[in-house]
Parts: C-alpha cells; structure tokens; sequence
C-alpha cells in the first residue's frame, strides 16, 4: 500500500511508510475500531465499517466501545466487541483508574492496524498499551498525531462520516458514493405522506424553543392537510412533548408517537417523507435510512452533519442564535417542493 497525500494534509511516519511498504489489504488479519459514540454517531460510523471490510476482506475486526455507550452499536458489521469501561461501576461519580485502562488495553488480541476513531484520555490509552503494528487516527489537534503512526485531520466543514473515512482513503481507499450504512435490506422503504417532529437534542441547550415548535406545527398542519402529522416522543422524562402538542391548534392529522424500539423507529422513519429535528441522534437515524430531513442548528455549527447530496436541509444563520419559526418552515417548504413537487408520495 502506498500513502499518497500532500504535505500538511495529513501525516505520516517513516514507519509507517515501511510497514505498508510490503503490505496488500489482503494481507491485513486483525484490525480494531475504537469507537465511543451514542446512536447518532453509531450510525454515522457505519459507512466506515462496510467500506473498511470491503477494503481488508481477510480482517477479522473488533470494535471497542464503552458500556455505557452500547445502544445502536453496529453489531453486525464487526466479528468481535470489546468493551471497556471509562467511570467505575463501584465507585459512583469515579472514573476508572488508569491501571484499568492499561489493562483492557492489553486484554485486545494483536493487531495489525488499530482505528481510533474518538481521541480522547481513554482511546489514547488503548492505542498506546494495545498490542498493534500500526495505529491510526483522526485527532482533533494536530499535536495529538504524535500518537499514531498515520493521522488525518478532522475538518468540521464536512460530513464527519466522510471525515472518518479519510483514514481509509489515505491507504488508497475508494469509499462508495452516495454513502452506504447498510440498512437498505433491513428497513426496506414504502413512503408514505407523513411529516415526523422530534424536539428533543442530547443537551437541553440544543432544543429549539417548544413555543416555536408548536407554532411550526400549526404552519405545517395548514400547509400540508393531506400529510400525517407526528411528534415523536423520547426516552427522557422531558422528551414527552406534551406542552408542545398541546399548544398545537386541534387536528385529526396531528398524533403523539410513544417511543418505539430501535428496529420499529428506524422503518418508522425509513417510510416518512420528511423529519424535522434538532441536532440529534433521531436525525442521524433518518440519514441512514435516506429520509429527507430539516435540522435546526444554533449551538453548534451544521457542516459537520449535513450530507451534500440535496436530500436535507439545515436552518441556521450568521450568529448562531434560534432560527424564527419562519426560517425553519420556509426551509422546509423549499426542500418538500423540490423533492415531491413532481411525484406522488
């Protein structure tokens, strides 16, 4: 395999370079992916899993997750899951020690190449004690490259997905285009006329205001008469959207959806011809299983969770503050009427 980048784009050691130097992908035998994520980046790392096996057929691949972070891993597309724990499960409000850390290290089996694909304390300590030939990362901070024999910069203007398979790319990877995360088989899609909301985001300070929501709702609802109306409800005491729904103008359209199992959520939304959201997992969701999408953004900035294949839409502004309940309707007007303008749904 031969690296082939310009200098400043990403690094590479002399090692490294003689490492691959004799290598093929088909003589690559064991390959660990470290990945601590909830549901929406599990779903974003899935394209990276599917091209990766396309990429080392003869790897056996091990993914190293946290316990308390295991919802929605992407079990079926790895052959063995390590776990490590990052706070101590007899200590409460403890991290756990170092010599833990050290030692679950040391519990992987040899590898031929390791992914970290976090960059944190506990991922650094994995590389390090890990028994592997080559170490590979995405560091936030260039200083942080000192720790892999490869890196590649992560850039918060594009899809983080695509970010994350530029470690792959660099070994002379050819990642598949649109992006695929596995799912078209599992939550085969039958659209129907339904326009799902979900108003909850990881942080409370990434909720749009309920106020707003329920007045997008009622915009929507006059709008687009002949589609079904559905807030879906989360896992958390304040994911039950009562006050949003509530405040909503009286509608045979409109429903509440109780949470669903994973698998019943995700052709749930695979069958919807539109979600609207905050930032968060739910939206994710819906990306994997191509469902139009409208995210609202204010905290944080949209690049880095928005694919360019025309499908979605972001609403935010210049100074990052709540975008006005017109903003967000306009967007979504727009992205309706280029997507099923010409087609029944």
């Amino acid at each position: 395999m031969r690296l082939n980048f310009r200098r400043g784009s990403a690094f590479a050691s002399k090692y490294a370079k003689r490492y691959l130097k004799t290598k093929n992908p088909e003589d690559i035998q064991t390959i660990t992916v470290i990945r601590h994520a909830a549901i929406g980046d599990w779903v974003g790392t899935r394209p990276f899993l599917i091209e990766l096996r396309r990429f080392f057929p003869n790897a056996k691949i091990t993914l190293s997750v946290t316990r308390s972070y295991m919802y929605g891993m992407p079990e079926d597309l790895v052959d063995e899951i390590h776990i490590v724990d990052k706070d101590d499960p007899l200590r409460e409000g403890k991290k756990t020690t170092l010599w833990y850390r050290i030692r679950k290290a040391r519990e992987l089996p040899p590898q031929d190449i390791i992914f970290d694909l976090v960059d944190s304390a506990l991922s650094l300590t994995l590389v390090l004690f890990s028994k592997s030939k080559l170490k590979i990362g995405f560091p936030y901070r260039t200083s942080r490259r000192v720790f892999y024999d490869i890196a590649t910069l992560r850039s918060d203007f594009a899809l983080e997905t695509e970010s994350i398979l530029h470690t792959l790319c660099i070994l002379g990877g050819k990642p598949e285009k649109p992006l695929n995360y596995g799912y078209k088989s599992t939550y085969p899609k039958t659209v129907v006329k339904r326009i799902a909301y979900f108003a909850g985001a990881s942080i409370k300070p990434k909720c749009w205001e309920d106020e707003k929501f329920s007045k997008l709702i009622d915009k929507m609802l006059e709008t687009y008469p002949e589609y079904e109306h559905v807030i879906l409800q989360g896992i958390k005491e304040d994911e039950q959207f009562l006050t949003i729904y509530n405040a909503c103008k009286s509608s045979e359209n409109l429903r509440l959806q109780s949470p669903m199992p994973l698998e019943e959520a995700m052709q749930f939304l695979a069958n919807s011809s539109c979600l609207i959201s905050n930032d968060t997992g739910i939206r994710n969701m819906a990306l994997s299983v191509d469902t139009p999408t409208v995210g609202i953004f204010f905290l944080t900035a949209p690049y880095r969770y928005w694919p360019s294949d025309g499908r979605h839409a972001c609403i935010f502004n210049v100074d990052y503050i709540s975008p006005s309940v017109e903003d967000v309707f306009e967007g979504t007007q727009e992205l309706m009427q280029k997507l099923y303008a010409k087609q029944e749904v």
